[in-house]
């Protein structure tokens, strides 16, 4: 037992042991394999009548300048083409419920750096080869993370999205970055829901002026040259830098002082600088009193007040009686380098009205200041660009001690404003080389005399500081200069091309006998002679000065039977496209107690030339970019068609609607006349905009100026401060 045998029999029992062991082994992997095949085949029937689910990716990019959400379908073959139609609009709906915020790098901190998350309820999560279940899936937004949605059910899928919204990412310089303006503008059209918010502006953006802000374009390095003023002509901001939140009013902002009243005071917390007070105290610029800042009347070249200097200037050209107006003769007036615009101020009493013009430079605030003073004023300068008027616009040009080197760069300046001037126009220079013998004055007045007298002009007038030039009636005293006479006339430029439109060293000619106007006030509904260049015959012009007037009595009867037209309150009109001037003439006729600012699109017909002619004043502009104005300056915006204007331009109703609420002041009344489709659309901002102090929809009824269905939206602008809105 204990042998050889035995020890045979272990062999065996060991060997016998070992081939059981694998048989085993070999039966276990079987087992799981028919195990996994079994489980496979399962789900393979499990999953075969159900679509497998779709990821939507939020690809957010901080570099640029916008931020696309971009919707892409992760394994899926469809079989259902109408519920993937559903989804598909759900989806876009969830986007376009997201509230869109500034990619401008200065937006208020509480803006910044927080993101919410959006939560997408989903009915049904879909599977396949299983019965129908229905749950809620959260989706959450978060920093470079797609938001996969899973849906299930082959019914329609319905989805919910939280109303809270998505902030914006902020770039490494601060940027923030929205989406794309034309699609959300295209989802928002389909959404009845309004927009809900902007974001606001830091505070040290209370008194931007977009297309003038030297600090871009130190930001930018633009390459601009300081001694021909180049610094001070519009620079717009590229798109990526555009602000895209609302203007806040500085601290403790009040409703302005009204007309005629603010001529002389304003709140000094509506624009709080002292500088020019304690800068100009000897000349009664300004003087600080409280809490406010009055305006005695005074001037560089004025100190004892505008209105004995404008009756000097007056009996000087023969006024017996100091009347500047000529019997009529003279009605608008240019005001180069202007400061608070106290000439122009005292000019109004005699139905005179002057565009009073001052470049943002170190003189801080002047032409803020002028405008909420009610004062006729906008920013610009005499630099290398033309300024955005027609040529033969002003019966007379005025500089006081303006700092204008009229001499240099062969006059270029000089000739800029013999453009300006109407043929019989005046130029009156109030200056030291007109009066003082130092050798420096000397050499100045030579030239001057020198340059005046080649451009043919005579002196009507020269009495100590002050001399009156006059520009000629004809081109007869041209065509008789020598042969090389300097400047040279112009030959091909078009005088009346006036937006962006580099100066040129040349004289303009006057073509014909030039444009005779009547005196004022019956040049304000007489055709004007400058219609023919045009091609626009006097019917038409007289069909759309009646129009107008009917359309005004319908705005003011509106706004007086909804109490929001107080006496005085308005006082500044901004009229954005005024065609030939007839809003402006409507209101003159009824003697309201207002100026308006008539706006040119430079796109269309220069019918500002006409406006001109009618003895209004106005400019040409872009409502593509920002206006050359302070932020709260006008009191009245009127917009006919310029939102139609400028979405076939391919720009932005955003963009305009945050700069007409960057120019409208607080308590503010706008009146927006367009397509019913588009009043329609700007409605759904009012609350976003803060323009829902009160707002009024009709429907417009049809006149000869109509092309259209046409909605008239009146709208209240709200006064808040930054932590109203937030």
């Amino acid at each position: 037992m204990f042998g050889r045998g035995a020890n045979i029999t272990r062999m065996r029992g060991r060997n016998d042991g070992g081939a059981a062991q694998k048989r085993r082994v070999f039966i276990t992997v079987c087992t799981l394999v028919l195990m996994v095949s079994l489980i496979t085949l399962y789900h393979g029937s499990f999953f075969s009548n159900r679509r497998s689910k779709n990821v939507v990716e939020a690809n957010f990019d901080p570099a640029s300048s916008e931020w696309s959400a971009s919707l892409t379908e992760k394994n899926t073959k469809i079989s259902d083409d109408e519920s993937r139609s559903v989804r598909e609009e759900e989806v876009e709906k969830a986007r376009a419920d997201v509230t869109l915020e500034d990619r401008h790098p200065d937006v208020l901190e509480s803006s910044k750096g927080e993101e919410e998350e959006t939560k997408v309820d989903i009915d049904a999560e879909i599977k396949d080869d299983a019965p129908v279940e229905t749950k809620d899936v959260e989706v959450e937004a978060k920093e470079d993370a797609p938001i996969e949605v899973e849906a299930k059910d082959d019914s329609p899928v319905e989805k919910e999205v939280s109303e809270k919204e998505v902030s914006e990412k902020v770039d490494d310089d601060g940027s923030a970055s929205r989406d794309s303006e034309q699609g959300q503008e295209a989802a928002t059209s389909d959404e009845d829901a309004p927009i809900k918010s902007f974001p606001v502006c830091e505070a040290k953006y209370t008194e931007i002026i977009p297309c003038l802000d030297l600090a871009l374009q130190k930001k930018l390095k633009l390459k601009v040259n300081h001694s021909n003023m180049e610094h001070y002509e519009r620079h717009c901001p590229p798109p990526d830098h555009r602000l895209h939140c609302l203007i806040p009013p500085p601290a403790n902002y009040k409703v302005p002082i009204r007309w005629p009243e603010s001529r002389d005071e304003v709140w000094q917390a509506n624009v709080p600088h002292t500088f020019l007070a304690t800068e100009k105290s000897d000349q009664h610029w300004m003087v600080v009193n409280g809490q406010k800042v009055n305006f005695p009347g005074g001037g560089t070249h004025f100190p004892n007040g505008a209105d004995k200097y404008i009756a000097s200037i007056a009996k000087m050209l023969k006024s017996e009686e100091g009347n500047l107006t000529l019997n009529g003769k003279i009605r608008t007036v240019l005001d180069v380098g202007c400061g608070v615009a106290s000439f122009g101020a005292y000019l109004l009493p005699l139905d005179i009205i002057a565009m009073s013009v001052a470049p943002n430079d170190v003189h801080q605030n002047q032409i803020q200041f002028a405008l909420e003073r009610g004062i006729p004023a906008t920013l610009g300068v005499l630099g290398t660009k033309r300024l955005p008027y027609p040529s033969k616009s002003f019966d007379l040009a005025h500089c006081s001690r303006c700092r204008i080197e009229w001499h240099q760069r062969g006059g270029i300046l000089l000739l800029e404003v013999d453009r300006l001037l109407r043929p019989g126009g005046f130029f009156v220079w109030s200056a030291p080389p007109a009066y003082r013998e130092d050798p420096e004055d000397v050499e100045i007045w030579k030239a001057m005399t020198s340059l005046v007298s080649r451009m043919c002009w005579t002196v009507a007038a020269h009495q100590d500081q002050t001399v009156i030039w006059q520009k000629p009636l004809t081109n007869e005293c041209y065509e008789s200069r020598e042969e090389g006479t300097e400047p040279p006339l112009c030959k091909n430029s078009d005088p009346d091309s006036a937006w962006m439109e580099p100066m040129e060293t040349c004289i303009t000619p006057l073509t014909g006998e030039g444009p005779i106007v009547q005196p004022w006030p019956k040049r304000m509904f007489a055709p004007s002679p400058r219609l023919k260049e045009l091609n626009i015959n006097e019917k038409k012009y007289l069909i759309d000065t009646r129009v107008w007037k009917k359309r005004l009595n319908m705005y003011w009867s509106t706004l007086k039977g909804a109490n929001h037209l107080e006496q005085y309150s308005v006082r500044n009109i901004m009229d954005m496209k005024a065609n030939f001037g007839g809003f402006a003439a409507a209101l003159r006729e009824k003697e309201f107690p207002v100026w308006v600012m008539n706006v040119v699109p430079s796109t269309g017909p220069n019918t500002l030339k006409i406006v001109y002619d009618r003895g209004f004043i106005g400019s040409m502009h872009n409502w593509c970019e920002a206006f050359s104005t302070y932020p709260r300056t006008y009191d009245l915006l009127h917009a006919w068609n310029v939102f139609s204007d400028i979405e076939k331009a391919g720009c932005s109703t955003e963009d305009l609607l945050l700069e007409m609420d960057r120019i409208l002041r607080p308590m503010g009344l706008v009146i927006i006349r367009d397509r019913s489709a588009t009043v329609d659309r700007i409605s759904k901002y009012l609350d976003a905009i803060r323009w829902s102090q009160w707002h009024l929809v009709v429907e417009a009824e049809k006149d000869d100026l109509s092309d259209a269905d046409e909605k008239i939206l009146f709208a209240r602008k709200e006064i808040w401060q930054p932590e109203d809105v937030l």
